[in-house]
């Protein structure tokens, strides 16, 4: 088989699209599995170029793939599918974790938080009361990504007037590590379906230091509900279909930060959440992102 040469091991899927599309086909591209994303130049019409590394044997599920997810994310920024151009093709051992690594460099949210990689020298840090160093690794929340920034920016505000918090669908680690570190006192767990993805965070909580304040899981039962502060930075299909159970482990006058949302799907995230006793408390526009805060009524 072409997939066990050892000069063709790694399967580089390339896609030239718009740049405002940037952010989501990372995200995209991570969540289908790639062991690395970067950014290479711009091409010759001004397109980014986004690079993705993945397993020779997943060849034939990315050429099937590949047609649909442009058209996804063509059709989320209401663009020309003939804007994107995506091609797949192996090529020799190319380290790919290590490539991604290159492009990502440290995120000042504000002057109460910023996220560094483990890898970035200590002498080169940024000033901030707390400073995360994270290995995203395979999961995603790196804070490069401007939904998970707008989360960010929402926790430096509320984590620290909350008792008890709830991560949901937790990633790397990133937001639940932040709300604990920007609050000692609270009680704070985070969820995720992925076992991997719970290593990577576990991890990030033991080079933190707060491996014993953060509670890692994959499921829900057994949570200390209710909880007076939920963030969850997924997607609106998600969050829609989570909404009963959010608002089921939510206190009254409970807060929820939701992200993961383009802004034109804040409109359809918020009326799924106002029919069930959810008021609006706050809105944040990154990029095409939006974030919103809601309330819960009594």
């Amino acid at each position: 088989m072409t997939a066990s040469r050892p000069d063709l091991n790694w399967l580089n899927l390339t896609l030239h699209h718009p740049p405002a599309a940037a952010d989501a086909v990372s995200a995209l591209l991570f969540g289908e599995g790639a062991q690395g994303v970067w950014e290479d130049r711009p091409d010759d019409l001004g397109r980014t170029v986004t690079r993705a590394g993945f397993a020779p044997a997943e060849e034939a599920r990315l050429r099937d793939l590949l047609p649909g997810l442009v058209g996804r994310v063509a059709a989320a920024f209401d663009l020309p599918a003939g804007d994107f151009e995506a091609s797949l093709e192996l090529e020799a051992n190319h380290d790919w974790a290590e490539k991604w690594k290159e492009g990502l460099r440290p995120v000042v949210i504000n002057a109460r938080l910023a996220v560094a990689p483990t890898w970035w020298p200590t002498d080169g840090l940024p000033s901030a009361e707390v400073v995360l160093r994270l290995d995203p690794g395979l999961a995603f929340g790196s804070g490069h990504h401007a939904s998970t920034c707008l989360c960010l920016e929402f926790l430096t505000e509320l984590a620290p007037a909350a008792r008890r918090l709830l991560d949901l669908g937790s990633g790397s680690g990133i937001l639940s590590l932040a709300a604990a570190a920007l609050n000692p006192e609270a009680q704070v767990f985070g969820l995720d379906n992925d076992a991997s993805t719970l290593e990577v965070a576990r991890d990030n909580a033991e080079l933190n230091g707060l491996a014993g304040r953060v509670g890692f899981r994959d499921t829900l039962e057994g949570l200390p509900a209710p909880f007076d502060l939920i963030v969850a930075n997924i997607t609106l299909g998600i969050l829609q279909e989570l909404a009963p159970t959010v608002t089921a482990l939510a206190a009254p006058r409970g807060r929820l930060i939701l992200s993961g949302l383009l802004t034109a799907q804040a409109p359809d995230a918020l009326q799924t959440y106002r029919a069930l006793g959810w008021a609006p408390a706050g809105a944040r526009e990154r990029e095409e992102w939006s974030g919103l805060v809601l309330v819960r009524q009594e």
